[in-house]
Order: structure tokens, then C-alpha cells, then sequence
């Protein structure tokens, strides 16, 4: 049998490589010299010379001093300059979108958070929809220009923004497929963004933006696999396979919510909402709610995190919906990990406040039912976990690699 062949490193490749490993070592270590940072990272000095030469000019690296002389000529310092550098980052909510900057450290220096109000019915005239949809997509759009003027305002310019989504993005024009939440279909998102400002523009998934943000600064940091779940209004997966984001063919890998849950499924078919999100997505979750007379919330919409904040308190209808959500994640995740193996499931949003109860009972379901139960842990950044995803995302469009420290 022929012998196939290895993959091989691009030189551009290896100089990211050993570029992160350059940053790594200055941002765990402060200050240190270029000989200093060759016996950490391995590299030969011409090496060394070379890369951090490039950091410098990029504005990633910059002299901090110089070693104490020893009898020759004293070592410059060099420092990892992340605070000098800006990436902006939406995510777009069912009812609201917030937005943030962030410098290369990892610190959010401005945040905002706009309301989108009420949107028209699917039952309102076509020209009222449309009028409301161009409403809303303003306000998202007011508030990029807000995070762009704002970069500027503080001397520290964008170098990149990204945006989160709740639905399938074409890459890598950035069209985004339908968002049921909205009642939208086929947004450009990345052309329209594109259009008002020359910085590079990402739209990702929002699932995928926290297993991303997860892999490089989260609980799965060191990692080559894991399965983000993300859980809000409606419900997806974000895979991260052999160290990199998995979309698959069409951009549709980690749809989790079209999972078929048993056979009853395949006696309809199915839209906007696929068969396990049509059990426990926002819209499914309220229907029941209604349907056993509990009380919603004022959005008027109830979701997975609200019925475990009920079922805290003691309500048995929500008790038992809690259940039931839990029963059917257990079955989603089992499906993916049978066919993944992934080394980690984080779960993001709904059941990362409730980590000390949810994640054990999740565990519980799977053992003994597949053949080895991964590690599951909530996501690191429970409330921001998305926005730092698609920032580290932004980040590594500009650099070829991750600099974001969370």
C-alpha cells in the first residue's frame, strides 16, 4: 500500500508558529531579552532576531528597557504591547446586541448594549417587515460605527471587528441564512459591514465563536477538540476538531437543533425550527409554558435559563420542563460525542450559571450510555463567552494567529 503523504509546514506557517511562541513567552513572563526568549521558546538567535524584528514593526512588541550591565553591552527588553491594540466585537441577541472593544490583553475598555425593541409579525404587511428589519439592522449598524468612532476617540484604532450571529454564515462573504428570532433570511452581513470601514470584517456563527474563543482562551486552552454548546433562544453546537473551527461543507456542521430526537420526527418536516429546537428552543418553551399557565417573564418569551430559575425555586412545572430539556440535551450531546470524541463539551449561556446542578446531571444521563464520558464544563466567560469568541476570531484574521489573552 502507498505510503501517504505527511502534511508540511508553510514557512508562513512556521513563522506564526514561532511568532505565538515568541508572544507566549512575554506574556507569561514580562520583559525579556532576545536571549532570554531563545532559551525559553528553543529558537535560534537569527530566529529570534528575525521574528521579533517583524513584532516590533507590527506594533506587538516593544522595547521596555534594558538589562542591568553585566560588563558588555546591556540587553534590550522587549514587552508584549497587547494594550495598544484594539478589535472590535458584536453579538446579535434575539432582543438585544451588545458590543465591545478589547485590546490584545484580553480587557474590554468600552461596552454597549442596545435594545432592538418590538419587530413586525410574519402576519404584518411585507412593506412593514421590511421597514422594521431595516430598522433594526440600523441599530446594529449605529452601533459598529459607535465601536469604530470610539477605537479612535481613545488613540487605538481597530485593527479588526467581528460579529456573532444566530444562524448559518456563508464563508467568506458572511451571508447569513435564516435567523427564525427575526424572521431575516440571506443578510450580507460581512458586504454590508464592509461597506463602512476598510478594517477586517468577520461574521461567524455564534456557537462557533465560543468554541473558538473557548479552544484559545477558555477552559479548552491546550486542547485539539471540543464541542461548544450554546443554548439561548434557539440551539447549536460549535466544533473544534485536530485544533481547528469545523463548519463543514455548506457551513451548517453543529445545527444541532434539526437533530431528529425519535420516530414520531419523521412523521413532519420541518422549517425554521428542527426537531430537538421545536422541543426546546424559546419559542417551543413558551408555548408549553403558556399551555401549563406558568407565569413568563416581561419579554414575554421564556427560555431554557428561565426555566431553571424557576425550577430553583420550587415550581413543579417547571421542574419537570427542566427535565426534559436536560434529557434531551443529554441525547444531542451523546449523538455528537459518539460521533466526534471530542476531549471537551462546554456548554455556554443557559447552563453556565447553573454549573453546580446542570453540568452533573447532563454527566449523569451519559454514563453508561456512551461508551466514554468527555469532560463538560460551562463555559468560561458565562456572559461574554461569545463576544470574546468572535474577538479572538477578528484578532486571527488580522494576525494569521491568536493574540487575545482572556
Amino acid at each position: 500500500m502507498a505510503r501517504r503523504a505527511g502534511g508540511t509546514a508553510t514557512t508562513s506557517t512556521l513563522a506564526r508558529v514561532n511568532q505565538t511562541a515568541i508572544i507566549e513567552a512575554l506574556r507569561a513572563s514580562g520583559p525579556l531579552s532576545r536571549q532570554q526568549l531563545g532559551a525559553m521558546t528553543g529558537l535560534a538567535p537569527a530566529t529570534i532576531n528575525r521574528l521579533t524584528a517583524t513584532l516590533v514593526d507590527e506594533g506587538l512588541v516593544v522595547a521596555a528597557g534594558q538589562e542591568p550591565s553585566r560588563g558588555g553591552r546591556p540587553s534590550v527588553l522587549l514587552r508584549y504591547a497587547g494594550s495598544s491594540r484594539l478589535v472590535a466585537a458584536i453579538q446579535l441577541r434575539a432582543d438585544v446586541v451588545t458590543g465591545i472593544l478589547v485590546d490584545f490583553d484580553g480587557t474590554i475598555v468600552f461596552r454597549r448594549t442596545i435594545e432592538l425593541g418590538p419587530r413586525a409579525t410574519k402576519e404584518a404587511p411585507e412593506d412593514e417587515r421590511l421597514a422594521d428589519q431595516q430598522a433594526q439592522l440600523d441599530r446594529v449598524f449605529g452601533l459598529f460605527d459607535e465601536l469604530i468612532s470610539t477605537a479612535e476617540s481613545l488613540g487605538t484604532p481597530c485593527l479588526a471587528a467581528g460579529i456573532a450571529v444566530p444562524g448559518v454564515v456563508e464563508q467568506p462573504d458572511g451571508v447569513v441564512g435564516t435567523m427564525p428570532e427575526f424572521g431575516w433570511t440571506g443578510v450580507p452581513f460581512g458586504t454590508l459591514l464592509r461597506e463602512r470601514t476598510t478594517v477586517p470584517i468577520v461574521v461567524e456563527n455564534d456557537a462557533n465563536a465560543l468554541a473558538f474563543g473557548e479552544l484559545h482562551a477558555g477552559t479548552g486552552k491546550g486542547l485539539s477538540s471540543l464541542v461548544a454548546i450554546f443554548l439561548e433562544n434557539g440551539l447549536g453546537a460549535g466544533i473544534i476538531t485536530n485544533g481547528e473551527l469545523y463548519r463543514g461543507a455548506r457551513a451548517e456542521a453543529g445545527e444541532i437543533g434539526y437533530l431528529l430526537m425519535e420516530r414520531s420526527s419523521l412523521e413532519r418536516s420541518y422549517d425554521e425550527h428542527g426537531d430537538l429546537e421545536d422541543r426546546i428552543g424559546s419559542l417551543a418553551l413558551t408555548r408549553r409554558a403558556r399551555e401549563r399557565g406558568m407565569a413568563l417573564p416581561p419579554s414575554g418569551t421564556i427560555t431554557a435559563e428561565d426555566v431553571f430559575e424557576l425550577a430553583r425555586t420550587g415550581d413543579p412545572d417547571a421542574r419537570e420542563m427542566a427535565d426534559e430539556i436536560l434529557d434531551m440535551v443529554a441525547i444531542a450531546v451523546a449523538a455528537l460525542v459518539i460521533v466526534l470524541d471530542p476531549e471537551l463539551v462546554v456548554f455556554g449561556s443557559s447552563f453556565a450559571g447553573d454549573e453546580a446542578t446542570v453540568i452533573p446531571e447532563i454527566e449523569q444521563r451519559l454514563r453508561g450510555r456512551i461508551i466514554r464520558v468527555p469532560r463538560v464544563a460551562a463555559a468560561t466567560h458565562r456572559d461574554d463567552g461569545v463576544l470574546l469568541g468572535i474577538a479572538e476570531l477578528a484578532a486571527a484574521e488580522v494576525n494569521g494567529f491568536a493574540y487575545i489573552d482572556f
